[in-house]
């Protein structure tokens, strides 16, 4: 068995080591379409539009010449529940997702992970050994010249032109060695017609973080903000759930606290800790129990000088008790890693392959269901990279995890699976993440 097989064997066993119920998750989707017609069934449909992304195909016309092939057709049907005898064309899947309320996809999305909670799969990688760290944060998804919808949000731009574009809010569960999971997602878009204000990240925050803590009531969550979230009402939120924040403190943001931080800071001096690694010294400072409209808070200053570099300078704001023991931790395992979310969540998905602010349709539903495949094929994606294959391995066999999504195509079209690779199949493995 060649490397590119053994790749292809990964991710398969990915998927039935950590979600061996996924297809039967997949019965939960309506099928809208005339019975006498369908060719391809839910199921069937749902592979092809993982493959879409897995692979990295870029758009749905590259389904068509890059999948269909007599040998991809028998090696899905070896392995996965394929049962019909081409690939859908683009233009299927798009007609089917069409019809598709997206609250299906989202709850098999919801499913996974906590599959993956009780599972344990993550219970060592928790902030200060507690809570699950969760990033919250916004990006562009699609945008047109033109008003694509009802619910488009539009913004006008300096040279008088407008542009309607669709934002979206992404909570990620952050790991520290780089995994970056989707728990949820919200639409940022105007439901409203007759609305005097657009939809916006912090009004879409208040329904997202409250159908977070519906899915996952018992989940202790540490969120992992930006300054802009820096306010009375998601600190009233995390209290109400009975959860942590660390929020990217600017002085504008809470003009009264960052001054009484500053008129504290000389009384206090036992709130220092210097710390030393190797080219890299961090100064902490603190003061605790600072009102805000009656919430108490903690601010963290970090002061980090490293070599031949400009001096950097952190501050966030926190409900989690900071002493000498846990300052670091809570900065860097927490307040310095829900950059995260940006770079292993948007941007991988964005410039990695995946194709994130392509419009994969037009369609209304169809949009929002394109988005939602693409969140749970790069779960998959992170669990193969970083459990079964690993990213040691990536690099040193691969040199890219796009050119794993290469290898997998190529093998998948090119090479008929024999019964000797298949046996690996039924074989146990126990899986490790890689956190180098």
């Amino acid at each position: 068995m060649d490397r590119a097989q053994s790749t292809l064997i990964s991710l398969i066993k990915t998927i039935r080591h950590f979600f061996p119920p996924f297809w039967s998750w997949v019965k939960i989707v309506p099928d809208f379409r005339n019975p006498q017609r369908i060719i391809y069934s839910p199921r069937s449909l749902t592979l092809i539009r993982l493959l879409l992304f897995i692979l990295r195909l870029g758009s749905r016309r590259q389904i068509k010449f890059e999948l269909s092939s007599e040998i991809l057709i028998q090696n899905l049907k070896k392995v996965f529940p394929y049962q019909a005898e081409k690939i859908p064309h683009g233009d299927t899947l798009n007609y089917f997702l069409s019809g598709l309320d997206p609250e299906y996809l989202s709850a098999i999305r919801t499913l996974m992970i906590r599959r993956l909670l009780r599972a344990k799969c993550f219970t060592p990688y928790r902030l200060l050994d507690s809570y699950y760290l969760i990033a919250i944060d916004g990006t562009g998804h699609l945008s047109f010249s033109q008003k694509h919808c009802d619910q488009c949000l539009q913004k006008k731009l300096k040279n008088g032109e407008t542009i309607y574009y669709h934002p979206v809010l992404e909570a990620k569960l952050i790991l520290p060695f780089g995994m970056a999971l989707s728990l949820d997602t919200e639409f940022i878009e105007n439901t409203h017609p007759l609305a005097s204000r657009q939809d916006s990240e912090l009004k879409a925050s208040y329904r997202l973080l409250a159908r977070l803590k519906s899915n996952f009531p018992q989940l202790k969550i540490c969120l992992a903000l930006d300054s802009l979230f820096a306010n009375q009402q998601i600190m009233e939120i995390a209290e109400k759930y009975h959860w942590k924040y660390i929020i990217n403190f600017k002085a504008g943001s809470i003009p009264t606290v960052a001054q009484e931080f500053e008129a504290l800071l000389p009384l206090e001096p036992e709130n220092r800790l210097t710390f030393y690694q190797k080219d890299v010294q961090q100064d902490y400072k603190w003061v605790k129990q600072i009102d805000h409209e009656g919430h108490l808070v903690n601010v963290l200053s970090c002061h980090e000088i490293k070599e031949n570099q400009q001096p950097k300078d952190f501050v966030w704001l926190t409900n989690l008790n900071v002493t000498s023991k846990n300052c670091f931790i809570i900065a860097n395992q927490g307040g310095r890693k829900r950059w995260k979310i940006e770079n292993e969540g948007f941007n991988t998905q964005k410039n990695g392959g995946f194709n994130l602010e392509h419009a994969y349709s037009t369609n209304v539903f169809a949009v929002k269901n394109f988005y939602l495949l693409l969140q749970i094929a790069h779960i998959l994606i992170q669990l193969m990279e970083y459990g079964l294959l690993g990213k040691k391995k990536i690099k040193k066999l691969y040199g890219s995890a796009k050119n794993v999504a290469h290898r997998l195509l190529e093998d998948l079209k090119l090479a008929l699976l024999d019964d000797l690779t298949l046996s690996f199949l039924n074989k146990k493995t126990r899986v490790y993440f890689d956190t180098s």
